[in-house]
C-alpha cells in the first residue's frame, strides 16, 4: 500500500508580515501533480493544517480548494488537527466528508476507532491522534496520568492493535530524540514523547517539526513543511514523503516498508545575503545563485547603521523579509576614566561622542547618529545643553 505523508501546511502563514498564501498555493498544486503522478491509496496529513487557531478566509478557501481537489477516485484522506489549528472549526462537515473519503480526527474523544483500508497483502488500520495534552486524556478515559508520555502510551494501549496485521498512525507531538529549527513557534510545551511508545506501528507519520527526519527510524518520521518559514532553514530541502508498506509475513510483528522523499521546489527560493549594504545594492542577479525575486534575508556587515536600509533594499529585492546587523567582537579591554572635573569641561556631545569612538575604533556617529543623539540630550538635559 502506497501513503504520501504531508504535515504542517500552516496554511494562511505569515512570514515577518508578508503573506505566504501564493506560495502555499503554488506548492500544494505541485503536491497535488504528485499526487496524480504516484497514485497512492492514502494521504496522511499530521496536523497544523492552518497557522492560526482563527485562520483568515483566504486560508479557509485554499484548504476547501485542495481537499475538493483531491477527491481523487480510490484516494482516502486523513487529516487530524494540531497544536496550531482549532480543532472545533477543523471538525466542521467531517462526518459528511468521511463519504468521500475525508477522515477528519480533530477532537479528541476517546475514540480510537480505525479506518481500515485493504490491499493485496490485506489490511492496512489507519489510527488518528490529534494533537493531545495529558487534560485531554484523562477527561476522556477519567485517568490521573501526569507525564505526556505515559498519557499517550496509555492511548496506544486502548487501541487494542492486532500486530498481525498492518498499522499505521498520525499523530502532532513532540517525539523525544527531534530535532526542531527556530521555526517552530508554540511548540506545545517542552515535554516529550518517549518514541518506544510507537513501536507498535507499522509506520507512523508525525507532523509537529519542520525539519523532516526519521527518529530511530525510518516508521517513526517527520516529514516536515512544505515551505520554509525561518531564516534558520535556509538550505533545508523540501520534500514530501513517500511510504510504501509491503507484506507482513507469519510470525513478523512489523512489515516491510520503503521510504522515498519527493523534491519540491517553491515559487520563490528563501535565501540569506551577507556584505556591506554598498555590496549587497551592486549585487547581480545572478551572485551567488541569488535572484531578485527570493525571499531574502539580509544581514549587513557595515559597523553603523544604515539609514533607511529596508526601504532602499526592498528596492532591489522586493521580496526582503528582514535585515539584521553582523555581530562584531570586539575587546572590551579597555580604560574610560571620567571625573566630574571632566564632566564640567565637556558637553554631553562630546562626552557620548568620546565614548563612542572608544568602543567604534575611532569613527563617529554618523549623521543619523548625531542627530538621534541631539534629539536625545534635547529631551533628557533640555534645549541649552547643546
Amino acid at each position: 500500500m502506497k501513503l504520501i505523508h504531508l504535515s504542517d501546511l500552516h496554511i494562511g502563514k505569515k512570514v515577518n508580515e508578508l503573506s505566504m498564501i501564493d506560495e502555499q498555493r503554488f506548492i500544494l498544486d505541485q503536491i497535488l501533480d504528485g499526487i496524480r503522478t504516484e497514485k497512492p491509496d492514502a494521504v496522511l496529513i499530521s496536523g497544523d493544517v492552518y497557522d492560526k487557531t482563527t485562520p483568515p478566509l483566504e486560508a479557509v478557501m485554499l484548504l476547501d480548494e485542495f481537499l475538493n481537489k483531491l477527491e481523487i477516485k480510490g484516494l482516502s484522506v486523513f487529516l487530524i488537527s494540531g497544536n496550531h489549528d482549532s480543532p472545533e472549526r477543523l471538525s466542521f462537515g467531517a462526518e459528511r466528508m468521511k463519504k468521500s473519503g475525508l477522515y477528519i480526527k480533530s477532537i479528541f474523544d476517546g475514540d480510537l476507532t480505525p479506518v481500515t483500508l485493504e490491499d493485496e497483502f490485506g489490511k492496512v488500520n489507519i489510527y488518528s491522534v490529534p494533537f493531545i495534552r495529558v487534560s485531554d486524556v484523562n477527561n476522556a478515559y477519567g485517568t490521573d496520568l501526569r507525564s505526556i508520555s505515559d498519557a499517550f502510551s496509555y492511548v496506544v494501549d486502548k487501541m487494542g492493535l492486532d500486530t498481525k496485521e498492518r498499522n499505521v498512525l498520525l499523530s502532532h507531538q513532540f517525539v523525544s530524540g527531534a530535532s526542531f529549527s527556530e521555526s517552530e513557534t508554540a511548540v506545545g510545551g517542552i515535554e516529550s514523547i518517549d518514541k518506544d511508545v510507537y513501536a507498535p506501528f507499522d509506520y507512523t507519520a508525525l507532523g509537529h517539526i519542520h525539519k523532516p527526519q526519521n527518529i530511530g527510524s525510518k516508521r517513526l518520521r517527520y516529514c516536515g513543511t512544505p515551505l520554509k518559514y525561518n531564516i534558520s532553514e535556509v538550505g533545508y530541502k523540501k520534500t514530501y514523503t513517500v511510504v510504501e508498506l509491503n507484506e507482513k509475513k507469519d510470525g513478523d510483528t512489523l512489515c516491510d516498508i520503503t521510504i522515498r522523499e519527493v523534491p519540491l521546489v517553491p515559487k520563490h527560493e528563501m535565501v540569506k545575503i551577507e556584505g556591506y549594504f554598498d555590496e549587497l545594492m551592486s549585487m547581480k542577479a545572478d551572485d551567488n545563485g541569488i535572484v531578485t525575486n527570493n525571499f531574502v534575508y539580509a544581514v549587513l556587515r557595515d559597523n553603523n547603521y544604515v539609514k533607511d536600509a529596508a526601504m532602499l533594499l526592498r528596492k532591489r529585492f522586493p521580496n526582503l523579509l528582514n535585515i539584521s546587523y553582523e555581530e562584531k567582537t570586539k575587546s572590551t579591554d579597555f580604560s574610560f576614566e571620567l571625573t566630574i572635573e571632566d564632566t564640567k569641561k565637556q558637553t554631553p556631545e562630546m562626552i557620548f561622542t568620546d565614548f563612542y569612538k572608544k568602543i567604534h575604533d575611532g569613527n563617529e556617529p554618523d549623521q543619523s547618529g548625531k542627530e538621534i543623539l541631539m534629539n536625545a540630550i534635547k529631551e533628557v538635559f533640555g534645549e541649552d545643553a547643546l
